[in-house]
């Protein structure tokens, strides 16, 4: 029903809006019309100003030819007079004409060559008075006699003519463009106009059907009040109503039943007063601003004892959630009598932890007879028999999995798992983890990839925990990822916290397991536990001990692309390792083999590099300028392979420390960026990345680890 109102607010809204823009593009339209008549009316008006002033300019030179005619014919200077007040107007006439035309039409260029042929007209018309003045009589007779000032006019009014039939052309085409012009922007205007009817029409049909449905909806919010409020007060559950302060607003019959107190005792107090051992305020009003937030430490269901009216106690659990409401925001908290249901939990949990613990000790046994049995190679057992001992063998290690993951929940649940704290070094303990969990992740065909990992990424945990924690989540990515594939491990600064990483390539977590993924004995569906194992502790123990720990758990997961799980753990600051003399130096082994340190920042190669010197060094590695610089002052090295781009400085630097601390040990650079001499100089094996390939760099050091020994027996 919130969706059809929001629906049709949005129609009348668009509606109403579609009709003030409807009138707005009428009233345009109107004015548009206005507009273009009166520009058509200027452009006429333009049109009968130039043929009027064609006329006139036509009636100038007759004047002019009259007068020259009438003094040559008669001597008298009246005659004159007409010519003259010509002659003062043809300039200024001729100038307006020339103004009126648009320059490079073809009317003006009519217009220019009528105006050269009315000078021509006014010149000759000069020459033939002035003869007539000077007594030239039979001169100037003989110049109108050859009838040269006649094809002059002749030609004045034959353009004359041409100009203002194109002025009468232009004229009606204005006109008659006008009209189907004004027609066409009319039909428009009228368009308009019915669309703006129907619109109008459908915005009325549409409020009026609102109203009808607001009613009927006003009627169906009142019967649900109603229904609810008689849900309220006869639910067998204690339901109070709350505002943002913890005050008490409401109470239903059973919360005066539970609590034995009346409606007028409780409405009005704080519902601190309902607790036994009450917390203080600020924390109370902090749990429900957390509520609001949607803090992960704000858990909505709560346990706590209660008090009655008459002091007696009792344990009760406690489900509070926030209600928005058009006066403010409230809280409904629904309670009930949770005494007998954790005395029946807690006979359970002591009933599991009491098998379990009974279990173990057969168990043990068991596994480690059949350990004895499957791992000793004088014991001929048949085919057969030995794959029926390695079925019972991995069984039973996989029972004592789930016995060990019972007796850690049951711990967690009853507040007795103790968590020691330390400071913690992320990256030795995920190299842990990731080497305890290599074989397994053979057996599934799975790599696994420590990614990256900051300097002095420490926390404060209980190592063995974390320990836990991360191979739960990593022996999750390698079952659920398809053989071949990788799952990768990285760790992040996500500001206060470390963000720790475990990310498959897997099927991913479907939509409707992933809000219970963290619950006891969870699995996506029957066939998990078949197919992969588990008992469905896992997460629920990951999230139980990190958020003991002061962290949080999330994932993200894409169906068909795999699974990030992500967790937050505060970070420890330390301090970064000081720049100060070197300490006495020692071997860092006294296990007879060369020891090598392998300065470099990418995951990657430090596998590979690591590799490749296996069969003649243990090879450690330093991933960063810092770590390099404390390993170096505390321990020898026979040999150190080292980076150029560290990401806190530059490998080089590190050579004259190298020299100090671990003298004759070879110092061989091997990096991605293109040497000089002067870097070349500095070492005793350089190689590029891309250029020498890592046969040719290990020979070029057994060699130069073999001319040394032998140089120094000889000395």
């Amino acid at each position: 029903m919130v969706g059809l109102q929001n629906n049709n607010r949005l129609v009348a809204a668009t509606l109403g809006v579609l009709c003030v823009l409807l009138v707005l593009a009428i009233a345009k339209m109107q004015i548009s019309i206005i507009r273009a008549d009166r520009l058509s009316s200027e452009a006429v008006q333009q049109s009968n100003a130039r043929a009027r002033t064609l006329s006139e300019y036509f009636v100038i030179l007759q004047d002019v030819e009259t007068g020259q005619r009438g003094y040559v014919v008669t001597g008298n200077p009246d005659f004159l007079e007409p010519m003259k007040a010509g002659l003062a107007r043809v300039a200024e006439v001729g100038t307006r004409l020339r103004q009126q035309y648009a320059a490079g039409s073809k009317e003006a260029v009519l217009a220019e060559h009528l105006l050269m042929v009315g000078a021509a007209k006014v010149r000759h018309a000069r020459v033939v008075a002035d003869l007539r003045a000077r007594g030239q009589t039979d001169e100037a007779a003989a110049m109108i006699r050859n009838l040269s000032g006649k094809r002059l006019m002749d030609d004045v009014r034959r353009k004359v003519a041409a100009l203002q039939e194109a002025e009468r052309n232009v004229s009606r085409a204005i006109l008659l463009a006008s009209a189907v012009d004004h027609e066409q922007r009319r039909l428009r205007v009228i368009a308009a106009e019915m669309a703006l009817l129907l619109t109008a029409g459908a915005l009325f049909t549409l409020l009026l059907l609102t109203l009808t449905k607001l009613d009927r909806t006003s009627r169906t919010r009142n019967d649900y009040a109603a229904r609810q409020q008689a849900i309220f007060d006869h639910a067998s559950d204690a339901m109070l109503m709350l505002d943002q302060e913890g005050m008490i607003i409401s109470v239903n019959a059973a919360a005066e039943r539970l609590f034995g107190r009346s409606a007028d005792e409780l409405v009005g107090q704080s519902n601190l007063s309902l607790f036994a051992d009450p917390p203080p305020v600020e924390v109370s009003r902090a749990y429900l601003k957390g509520l609001i937030a949607g803090e992960a430490s704000a858990n909505p269901v709560q346990n706590f004892i209660g008090r009655r009216g008459d002091g007696t106690e009792f344990e009760t659990e406690v489900v509070t959630t926030p209600v928005p409401l058009h006066d403010g925001l409230q809280f409904l908290a629904v309670g009930r009598d949770s005494t007998e249901r954790r005395q029946v939990e807690r006979m359970k949990s002591e009933f599991v932890a009491t098998v379990s613990h009974e279990l173990r000790t057969p168990l043990a046994s068991i596994s480690g007879s059949l350990g004895l049995l499957a791992g000793n190679p004088a014991n001929e057992l048949p085919a057969g028999a030995r794959r029926l001992v390695e079925i019972a063998l991995n069984n039973s290690h996989r029972l004592i999995r789930l016995i060990n993951d019972m007796l850690d929940l049951e711990k967690i649940e009853s507040n007795r798992m103790e968590l020691r704290e330390e400071a913690v070094d992320l990256r030795p303990l995920l190299e842990r983890v990731i080497e305890e969990n290599d074989g397994f992740a053979a057996r599934h065909r799975i790599d696994v990839h420590l990614v990256s990992v900051p300097p002095r990424a420490c926390v404060l945990a209980d190592p063995d925990r974390m320990v836990q924690v991360f191979t739960n989540l990593l022996s999750n990515a390698i079952k659920f990822s398809p053989k071949g594939e990788q799952v990768d491990v990285r760790v992040v600064d996500a500001g206060t916290a470390w963000r720790i990483s475990v990310e498959d390539h897997g099927p991913g977590i479907p939509e409707a397991f992933r809000n219970r993924i963290f619950g006891k004995f969870a699995q996506a569906d029957g066939a998990d536990a078949r197919i992969h194992g588990g008992s469905g502790l896992g997460l629920s123990i990951v999230k139980e001990i990190v958020a003991r720990t002061g962290g949080t758990v999330s994932f993200d997961s894409e169906l068909g692309r795999g699974t990030r799980f992500h967790v937050d753990l505060p970070k420890l600051q330390t301090p970064a390792p000081a720049d100060e003399a070197p300490v006495q130096q020692q071997p860092i082994a006294d296990d007879g083999r060369r020891h090598f340190l392998h300065i470099e920042d990418d995951a990657d190669a430090l596998r590979v590099v690591g590799e490749a010197f296996a069969h003649i060094a243990e090879v450690h590695f330093s991933p960063s300028f810092a770590e390099a610089k404390a390993a170096l002052r505390r321990f020898r090295f026979d040999a150190v392979l080292l980076d150029v781009a560290l990401a806190d400085g530059s490998g080089l630097d590190l050579v004259p420390l190298i020299r100090e601390t671990s003298p004759g040990a070879p110092v061989i650079l091997y990096t991605a960026t293109d040497l000089g001499a002067a870097e070349v100089a500095m070492v005793d094996v350089a190689g590029v990345k891309s250029r020498t390939s890592l046969a040719e760099l290990v020979a070029r050091v057994e060699e130069l680890i073999g001319v040394r020994a032998e140089a120094e027996t000889r000395a």
